[in-house]
């Protein structure tokens, strides 16, 4: 293990590189008072003892893709998963996979793909399983079966407050088992190790469509995520996406909006089946166009397979991980009450005014309704709506910020609330957004207080109030 102090204002050189490794490079100005480069529960349990005897809050970071960097926290204790358990083992026997808080996302599926089965990690490469899990985990095939957490994740180990190693699951402390799905940055304890359940694997068949937006976004985001749920949800997903073309121009490195700014709209539709026709069937739905969106068609590709590698060159082209690359993400999960034509009416702006030119617009359809009695991972997510801000310029902070952190809080009334992994306890526009159902803030604040009544965890004050705050706005 690995411990590195803070020592003085100007810092050792690994301390601030530890403190800074974040996908975000714009990292906010807080400095633990130790970083714990742990790699074993010997050395997770001396890092929670070393908080208790300095006095210390402890921050958790697996994979850095909090992009408000909510596991630093001033004068704390940071502990960094990156190197514990930093494996994928398989047992043959009861077919389940066991994997640490750091392991990624490709790291995962290239180790599924050597014994040839299935488990719904997340899309994006560089994103770490235990953020991934304890955000509930918007992983593949949502549509199929639901967040990861509710159907895959079968058991946990905990290192909890006292020090002590719990193993966490639907019969031994099912509470906390309950809890870390889906407390994101308010968990209160460190995740060490994951088990999950698989299935044999199938391939993956994909097809995409490309729209010249024109003047035509709210009729392509009706037609979009209409068609997108009446595909049969059976090994199915579909993203929607929107980007200026110029952000894939080597030639260009600026952040400045293109001028003319003409936007395109994309579909990337996937199916998980054993054969080409059985995934031409499954997404048949993408073949009826309606005749005025097609003058719009820039490119159409038929289904086709596709390898683990080159998605995740897809996702790499969308949501670079670069050097010098800053972040910003705003999201809502809307309302499923809500009709459809009114959502998309409402979501224009955020899919359309984006701040530069490497933003992304984005709309998962995930549609699902978890079962918060189950885990803590309980609003409906019938869409994921997001737009990813990405620049390299550090003089447009900080205003960037603000540009569509307005434009979402302008669409939170049609929000049930707000995916975990987004939320951003800085951003006070949030502070009346759930991420958390009722029910699910009520339980989770009893069960935190009973595993860590001395608050050695403080990122869920920020949700406590904020939840505090919707219900006297109820009154």
């Amino acid at each position: 293990m690995s411990i590195l102090k803070r020592s003085s204002t100007s810092h050792n050189s690994e301390y601030e590189r530890l403190r800074r490794a974040y996908v975000n490079t714009d990292v906010r100005e807080a400095y633990p008072k130790e970083i714990h480069l742990v790699s074993s529960i010997a050395d997770v349990q001396h890092a929670v003892k070393n908080a208790r005897n300095l006095g210390a809050k402890i921050g958790v970071r697996s994979g850095g893709h909090s992009y408000s960097n909510n596991s630093l926290i001033n004068n704390g204790i940071l502990v960094d998963t990156s190197n514990l358990n930093r494996n994928v083992d398989y047992d043959p026997v009861s077919h389940e996979i066991s994997f640490g808080p750091a392991v990624r996302v490709r790291e995962l599926s290239e180790a599924l793909q050597k014994i040839n089965r299935f488990f719904p990690h997340g899309h994006s490469p560089t994103v770490a399983a235990g953020g991934f899990i304890l955000n509930g985990g918007q992983g593949f095939y949502c549509p199929t079966w639901g967040a990861t957490v509710d159907q895959w994740v079968t058991k946990m180990e905990i290192v909890t407050p006292d020090g002590q190693v719990r193993i966490a699951s639907h019969t031994q402390n099912a509470d906390l088992f309950w809890a870390a799905r889906g407390a994101g940055l308010a968990f209160f304890g460190i995740l060490t190790k994951i088990w999950g359940r698989t299935i044999p694997a199938r391939k993956m068949f994909t097809r995409s469509m490309t729209f010249d937006v024109q003047n035509n976004m709210e009729d392509l985001l009706y037609w979009s995520m209409h068609t997108s749920s009446l595909v049969p949800k059976w090994g199915t997903e579909h993203a929607i996406f929107t980007h200026y073309p110029e952000r894939f121009d080597p030639n260009l490195t600026n952040d400045d909006v293109p001028s003319p700014a003409n936007l395109h709209l994309g579909i990337f539709a996937s199916a998980y089946a054993d054969t080409k026709e059985e995934a031409e069937a499954l997404l048949s739905p993408w073949n009826k166009i309606p005749a005025s969106l097609q003058p719009s068609i820039k490119e159409l590709t038929e289904v086709d397979e596709m390898t683990w590698s080159q998605y995740f060159d897809i996702q790499d082209a969308m949501v670079p991980t670069v050097e010098g690359m800053k972040w910003q993400i705003n999201s809502i999960l809307p309302d499923p009450t809500i009709p459809l034509k009114q959502l998309c009416k409402a979501i224009v702006p955020a899919m359309t005014n984006l701040p530069t030119r490497r933003s992304v617009g984005n709309i998962f359809c995930s549609f699902f309704t978890a079962n918060e009695k189950d885990h803590l991972c309980g609003l409906p997510q019938q869409y994921y709506i997001s737009t990813f801000t990405q620049w390299m310029d550090k003089s447009l902070q900080p205003g960037i910020y603000d540009l569509m952190a307005d434009t979402y809080a302008q669409i939170y009334p049609y929000a049930a609330g707000m995916y975990i992994a987004d939320w951003d306890p800085f951003d006070k526009r949030q502070a009346k957004v759930k991420v958390w159902t009722d029910y699910g803030l009520k339980k989770f604040l009893e069960i935190r207080a009973k595993y860590d009544p001395e608050e050695l965890f403080p990122n869920y004050k920020h949700i406590a109030a904020a939840g505090a705050s919707l219900a006297q706005s109820k009154l």
